[in-house]
């Protein structure tokens, strides 16, 4: 029994030619007898009869060519080989782009040969396509297709319009690049996907088109809450494909008006960091003397005065703790960060400097004190070095007592700076 996929399809032809050649008759003779309309009719059905249309398809599938890769996406006069790739399931690490299940292109040498698609396009009962069940060789197709003698030969001629793994032949016209492969270089031509293409101008499209996302805008609008959620893509480009005549590039080009969308390909923001983890030194990278100028200025003035009293003392301890407070405020800065920043095999921070800054080693900073001391030391003296870079030639010589003050300073902070 015919499938009636098939008998619908015929069904439609003949109704199109019978009313094509009634219009031609009428055009030229006026009102159509009653016996040439039955003619036209036997006609129709003759030239649409199974048998008949099969070898009509198969005396001219090669003027069809379904297609992934068409040439004339690159440059519209290239002539040279349609490209059909296999579904490639393999995950390589590559971005790669094949033939995805239900998608294809066509090329027609003559818009005549357009049904021939069609009817190779058609879904059976069975939910599967005629050039589906002709790959395979089903029982059904052959069941389908019984009317003609040689059911082989058939077979044979239809799929040749989906020809894989022959001898491609490029173009002058198509761009060209040599590309490593193993331990050679081959000249490979560049072909545009045009199922891939048009697939994402479809995706995108669903995306952004208003009727499907009309609630989602509408909740948008009003800042109010939509389950299904709402997104939108923006800055697409459009790029046309001979747009006058799309038909001459391929079928999906003529239902697409020539046209399709290229995302947006610009370079990745780099995220600006207020805060870096350090490398090598927390001394050198993260806090800097000038970050502290304003109190070195205002301890000099301090330690340049020609007398002491409690009150020069007390104003030199505080602008002190002031120093030691602005290294303890970038320490938390620091440890803050350090989660997402500090990378162990890489890094060449000081192993009591890590220590002091990294979440990972919270059980031994609180559990050791040999870290601390080492760490204590190194700020009274980034203290004074810190100083004298500051104030420069103006910088008062700091005797053993001061530098045993600064000391004292530091190490009232030990469980601060722990």
């Amino acid at each position: 029994m015919l499938d009636s996929a098939i008998r619908i399809f015929l069904n439609d032809r003949i109704e199109r030619r019978v009313e094509f050649k009634l219009k031609e008759y009428a055009k030229k003779n006026g009102e159509v007898p009653e016996g040439e309309k039955l003619n036209i009719e036997n006609s129709a059905n003759e030239e649409y009869e199974l048998g008949r249309w099969l070898t009509y398809c198969s005396k001219n599938a090669g003027g069809v060519s379904l297609t992934t890769h068409p040439p004339k996406f690159s440059h519209p006069d290239a002539n040279s080989s349609s490209v059909f790739c296999q579904s490639i399931n393999n995950n390589s690490g590559h971005v790669q782009s094949g033939y995805k299940k239900g998608l294809d292109d066509v090329i027609f040498s003559t818009a005549a040969y357009m049904p021939i698609y069609t009817f190779l396009k058609l879904m059976l009962s069975d939910q599967r396509e005629v050039m589906d069940h002709l790959v395979e060789d089903t029982d059904i197709i052959r069941e389908q297709f019984d009317v003609v003698e040689d059911y082989d030969t058939l077979r044979i001629s239809l799929l040749d319009v989906r020809v894989i793994g022959t001898d491609s032949v490029t173009n002058e016209k198509i761009k060209q690049v040599f590309f490593p492969v193993g331990d050679d270089y081959h000249l490979l031509s560049i072909l545009s996907s045009s199922v891939m293409m048009f697939y994402l101008k479809g995706r995108v499209k669903e995306i952004n088109s208003f009727d499907i996302n009309k609630d989602a805008r509408e909740a948008h609008k009003n800042n109010t809450f939509f389950s299904s959620g709402y997104k939108e893509i923006y800055d697409l480009t459009i790029q046309g494909h001979v747009k006058s005549n799309p038909q001459c590039i391929s079928q999906l080009n003529k239902e697409n008006f020539g046209e399709s969308y290229l995302l947006p390909s610009i370079p990745p923001r780099i995220e600006k960091r207020d805060i870096h983890f350090p490398k090598t030194n927390f001394f050198a990278e993260s806090i800097h003397h000038y970050d502290c100028r304003n109190i070195f200025q205002a301890l000099h003035k301090i330690l340049k005065t020609d007398y002491n009293n409690i009150n020069i003392r007390e104003g030199r301890d505080y602008r002190l703790q002031e120093v030691v407070d602005r290294i303890i405020e970038k320490m938390w800065a620091i440890r803050s960060v350090s989660s997402d920043q500090y990378h162990a095999e890489t890094s060449q921070l000081k192993k009591h400097q890590g220590i002091w800054l990294c979440d990972e080693f919270t059980q031994e900073r609180e559990e050791s004190d040999k870290w601390l001391d080492t760490l204590c030391k190194e700020i009274s003296q980034w203290v004074i070095r810190s100083y004298e870079k500051v104030m420069g030639p103006q910088a008062i010589k700091l005797g053993e007592a001061a530098r045993i003050k600064i000391t004292e300073i530091v190490v009232q902070n030990r469980e601060a700076l722990r």
